[in-house]
């Protein structure tokens, strides 16, 4: 371990004149102040590469944050983009040293990956240990203490000695402290993490915390799941979860009730059968409330039980029977003081094709979605679309997917949001769906932050939250800065719309230009913005014709599929504008690749592939419904419906 920065000008000198990525170990990289903690890294700003194995993964604290530990030390890196670490992957990360919220990181990292094995073995650690050395920071550790005190689900606080050391829970791991006392002996694994200059431990999962460790462990519940969060009131729920002990458990049950958010039923159960650690039990069908409530009970050869959650039967988990529509969830009264939407803080769930993928908002853990069919009584999407926010989902969701969510309906910052119960609580009806037809609406309208009526107009840009709208031709009146300028379809400037692409694209603005833009509304900062996907968002109409060309190419994508319908081969063409990797799927109406047509990198070209309608086995493919999706890098992905006919 260091002491000092013997040797540190040398180094820098050394990685400046290589001008490349150079090899250094963790211990190297992590260097902070010994006094004050603040983190002075010799490499900061310069780019490095180190070896390890993972052992926090994508969607444990949010869409990208990852920690490996090496033979010297451990280190973050987030990255959103990369799919399919688990803990043990053995990778090589290149990267920029930086700092953030105090700790030492990678960032902008690339990931190569170079085997795999088991989880890092954690390092002994008093809470002492920890305390006093900053360069424990990014490590996996495992602490014994004491609790000595519980502040609701947010943290704890273990001693040992005349050590105090804080546990902080981060909301997305899904931990419950419930059984948590003042007086209980925990084992606590978890990277070393900093928050506001303190070393804090912050654990993944729930099986991190084990309680009683120098003894018989009370027995460990974690990873609850349903494997349906969206059930019909006719249809079971099959509950499961993972159980351990350190020496046996002897029983699990599920216990539930029917509810409605306010009365409720009696409580039931069922038990739980297991294979290995895995446990399952089955709420039957026939629910007569809008949610079923339930809990998992679990005791071990010892006669000692543990709930979870842990405050059980006071506290418990929630799935909500049947489909709500997103009109329901955003309907406010016209004239409340408030317009937030009708379900929140309630369980719901919800059906619609996603309008814009979780690259294509402002957050790789968020997307949006829409109602497919226009709301009967009103005959419009008005109050159709809402953002969902999945801080742990681990894979990508593309425009054009029709999915089901079960979740949680909040209301956040002024927007509607609904919050999944995790990653499995999406599921993907349906590839390649079409979306909805864009409502067109004003600039002045969807802008407007005004409550019905204060205005004059009775409308509102609240009824246009996260739909998919389209402007009418608006004249490019002013920029704002950081890619942002202002539109008007009456050339009044009180009348104007911010537009606000999240994503780099080849238009760029020119006052009095004339455009067209398709896309979602968000609302932050008290304002309402559109928020162009892709160069397709935008079509420059010119002063008095519409023109439907968009502005300018994008990186590639499909030029046609033809025939369609086909029998027994179609010929798919499309076009790269830029080198890069590319990936040439077809799945079928289940979502389940038949056949991979191309996955490698392209250059700059027009490309034909002849789909012959076989899967990769060989096989011919029966009639029906296909999906053709393409991947161009980071920026196109598109889905074309493709019909076999025999």
């Amino acid at each position: 371990m260091k002491k000092h920065l013997f040797g540190v000008t040398l180094i820098m000198c050394l990685v400046a004149i290589a001008g490349m990525a150079m090899a250094q170990t963790i211990d190297d990289i992590q260097y902070y102040n010994p006094a004050t903690g603040d983190p002075e890294s010799p490499f900061v700003g310069q780019t490095v590469t180190v070896t390890g194995s993972v052992y926090v993964v994508k969607g444990t604290y949010n869409g990208g944050t990852h920690y490996i530990q090496g033979a010297t030390g451990g280190i973050s890196f987030f990255n959103s983009a990369i799919n399919g670490l688990d803990y043990g992957t053995q990778v090589e990360v290149t990267g920029s040293v930086s700092a953030y919220g105090g700790e030492i990181q990678l960032a902008s990292p690339s990931i190569a990956v170079t085997g795999s094995g088991p989880e890092p073995t954690p390092q002994d650690k008093t809470p002492e240990e920890i305390l006093y050395d900053y360069e424990m920071i990014g490590n996996f550790v495992s602490v014994i203490g004491d609790v000595a005190s519980v502040s609701g689900n947010s943290r704890f606080e273990i001693t040992a000695g005349d050590s105090t050391l804080v546990v902080y829970i981060d909301d997305t791991t899904g931990i419950n402290l419930g059984d948590v006392d003042v007086g209980d002996t925990y084992k606590v694994l978890s990277p070393c993490v900093v928050y506001n200059g303190l070393i804090e431990l912050k654990p993944r999962l729930q099986s991190d915390l084990v309680e009683n460790p120098t003894g018989d462990t009370v027995p460990v519940i974690a990873d609850v799941n349903c494997a349906n969060w969206v059930p019909m009131s006719n249809e079971s729920i099959e509950v499961s979860a993972n159980i351990t002990d350190n020496n046996a458990v002897s029983g699990a049950s599920v216990y539930y009730r029917d509810s409605d958010g306010e009365n409720t039923g009696a409580w039931s159960s069922v038990s739980m059968s297991n294979v290995g650690d895995v446990y399952t039990g089955t709420i039957p069908g026939g629910h007569s409330m809008s949610q079923v409530d339930f809990y998992i009970e679990a005791s071990d050869d010892a006669a000692q039980y543990v709930t979870m959650p842990g405050d059980a039967p006071d506290g418990f988990l929630s799935v909500a029977i049947g489909i709500t529509s997103i009109y329901d969830m955003q309907y406010a009264h016209p004239d409340s003081s408030s317009q937030n939407g009708a379900f929140n803080d309630r369980f719901l769930n919800i059906r619609g094709v996603i309008t814009a993928g979780t690259s294509q908002t402002d957050a790789p853990s968020k997307f949006i979605m829409q109602e497919v069919e226009k709301n009967e009584e009103t005959n419009s999407y008005a109050r159709g679309g809402v953002l969902v926010y999945e801080s742990s989902a681990a894979n990508p969701f593309y425009q054009g997917d029709l999915v089901e969510v079960g979740g949680y309906g909040e209301e956040y910052n002024g927007i509607t949001e609904l919050i999944p119960h995790n990653p499995d609580a999406i599921t993907i009806v349906e590839y390649g769906h079409d979306l909805p037809e864009p409502s067109k609406v004003t600039t002045r309208i969807l802008a407007d932050d005004s409550m019905h009526g204060v205005d004059g107009d009775g409308r509102t840009g609240e009824d246009w939250e996260s739909v998919w709208v389209q402007t009418f031709p608006a004249a490019v009146l002013d920029t704002l800065g950081y890619g942002e300028y202002i539109i008007s379809d009456s050339n009044v400037r009180a009348d104007s719309l911010i537009v606000d692409p999240l994503v780099e694209l080849t238009y760029l603005p020119n006052l009095g230009d004339i455009i067209r833009v398709t896309s979602y509304m968000n609302y932050y900062y008290g304002e309402f913005v559109i928020v162009p996907t892709s160069d397709e968002s935008i079509v420059l109409t010119g002063l008095t014709a519409v023109d439907d060309t968009p502005a300018m190419q994008k990186a590639g994508g499909f030029k046609s599929i033809a025939p369609n319908p086909f029998n027994p081969a179609t010929t798919i063409k499309f076009a790269v504008n830029k080198t890069d990797i590319v990936q040439l799927n077809v799945y079928n109406i289940r979502g389940e690749k038949v056949r991979t047509m191309i996955q490698g990198t392209l250059p700059v070209n027009e490309y034909t592939f002849v789909f012959d309608g076989k899967g990769d086995n060989g096989q011919s493919l029966s009639s029906g419904q296909y999906f053709a999706r393409l991947r161009i890098g980071k920026e196109v992905v598109q889905v074309r419906k493709m019909s076999l006919i025999k």
